[in-house]
């Protein structure tokens, strides 16, 4: 896909082990940038699902500039976040949690989620997962709602008073999106 001046192309690649390293400064960098501190992860939980043997993590990437990412990895990895520990797929290793999606300011509008998220899915699909699960932030994630909506997404559970940060609504939704596995 085509993104931005019409001599640089937007590269879609795997995120894992392999280059974790090379991309770790600014994955931070960027979710500081987008994400209020509540929401951060620490360096050690996104490489935990950055290298996560079974996790599906994709980078957008312009030339050497990263302009976006989607993180995830299977749901059992998150029995210590609100949604994926209540959720009863939990234990059989048939649920991708997207724990975060990504995009720079600079890059927004150019469909750049939507392809994240659409290889993210499709590459669940592809490795055996029978659904995509993840939480949105009410009031601060309604785009990524809205996308996830649009790819299949149903709200299964509302988390109240989770991030307890002093931003309202503190509510977030909890969503699968059901995959058609081959």
């Amino acid at each position: 896909m085509s993104v931005g001046s019409s001599d640089r192309l937007m590269q879609y690649q795997r995120l894992g082990t392999h280059n974790w390293t090379q991309w770790r400064e600014a994955i931070l960098l960027l979710e500081a940038q987008i994400y209020e501190p509540s929401r951060q992860d620490t360096p050690e939980t996104l490489e935990r699902i950055i290298c996560n043997e079974r996790g599906i993590s994709l980078a957008a990437v312009e030339g050497q500039r990263l302009a976006g990412f989607c993180l995830g990895a299977p749901l059992e990895n998150f029995a210590h976040v609100r949604g994926p520990a209540e959720d009863p797929a939990r234990g059989s290793n048939t649920a991708l949690y997207a724990a975060d999606t990504l995009v720079d300011a600079h890059y927004r509008g150019r469909g750049i989620g939507r392809e994240l998220k659409v290889r993210q899915i499709e590459a669940a699909c592809s490795e055996g997962f029978k659904s995509v699960c993840g939480r949105n932030r009410v009031g601060l994630a309604n785009a990524m709602w809205r996308l996830n909506t649009s790819l299949g997404a149903r709200a299964v559970h509302i988390i109240e008073k989770d991030y307890q940060d002093g931003i309202e609504p503190d509510i977030c939704i909890y969503y699968h999106i059901a995959l058609s596995v081959p």
